[in-house]
């Protein structure tokens, strides 16, 4: 009971920050796909360019694979889907560090326990309300791209297809929140936590982008989870990846849970590392 009144709480409250969110992500996918008709129409005088692009600037448009953007499934993958890993990372950066400790900074997680209820019980509540703000920001960009498809002449995707890369955002998304939740329990200050898993998101999609060109980083690349992330899902999801970003995930709730039952609450202005 209790859980349950948390999690709606917590979700209510923060609905107006989830559309901020979801709304750019569904205008996005409304905008972008119907541009897919000019690359059609143009696609014998793209394809020299392309060809022309130094290695670098290619990796930035899918390395090797950067001439499948003149295709449906490439388009979609490598300008659609390619950054959305980043946004929503920071999303999870920002949602997973203020969580718990956003509240405690302001004074009220305190209050707030002093209610009848376990912080197993507060920990679960809002995570589940974290993950549903997950799925729902995703379900507005899964409809834009939708809409963004019926707009278009040369796209027929079908709304299953389009749903499949979305499920390895959601594994991503999910892991960038459950460190930023971790971290922010460990850190002295939510804006610690959050600040560094956004460094982790905008490094390792540099990373995982340049490794495209430069075989050195490969070895690098591996710890990236924007690695392991399936723009191209559209094509056929890979099981083991997006099983094992969930695995990190759940590995890293579990360890935040367990560490907000252990440690002290901080009081307004309080800073320091966790003890």
């Amino acid at each position: 009971m209790f859980m349950f009144i948390i999690f709606k709480h917590s979700y209510i409250r923060s609905f107006k920050h989830i559309l901020g969110w979801a709304i750019p992500l569904l205008i996005l996918g409304i905008i972008t796909l119907p541009f897919y008709d000019l690359v059609a129409e143009n696609e014998k005088q793209i394809r020299p360019i392309i060809r022309g692009l130094s290695p670098i600037i290619k990796s930035f448009i899918g390395g090797e694979l950067a001439e499948e953007m003149l295709t449906p499934q490439g388009y979609v993958s490598q300008r659609y889907f390619a950054f959305i890993p980043v946004i929503l990372g920071i999303f999870g950066a920002i949602a997973g560090s203020g969580l718990l400790v956003g509240d405690e900074e302001r004074g009220y997680l305190d209050l707030l326990m002093s209610y009848p209820t376990s912080r197993t019980t507060l920990f679960i509540g809002r995570l589940i309300s974290m993950i549903l703000s997950i799925f729902t920001i995703i379900l507005f960009g899964w409809f834009g791209l939708l809409i963004g498809v019926l707009k278009s002449e040369s796209l027929d995707f079908s709304a299953g297809q389009l749903i499949l890369p979305y499920y390895s955002v959601f594994a991503v998304t999910l892991f960038f929140a459950t460190f930023a939740l971790f971290l922010s329990l460990i850190m002295p200050s939510r804006s610690s936590a959050a600040m560094t898993t956004g460094i982790l998101v905008l490094a390792g999609f540099i990373v995982t982008t340049l490794s495209a060109a430069i075989p050195n980083l490969k070895s690098i690349a591996m710890f990236s989870p924007i690695t392991y992330f399936q723009a191209n899902a559209m094509n056929g999801l890979n099981i083991l990846p997006l099983v094992g970003l969930l695995i990190c995930s759940t590995t890293l709730g579990i360890l935040a849970c367990l560490k907000f039952k252990a440690r002290n609450l901080r009081v307004i202005g309080e800073r320091g590392w966790s003890k």
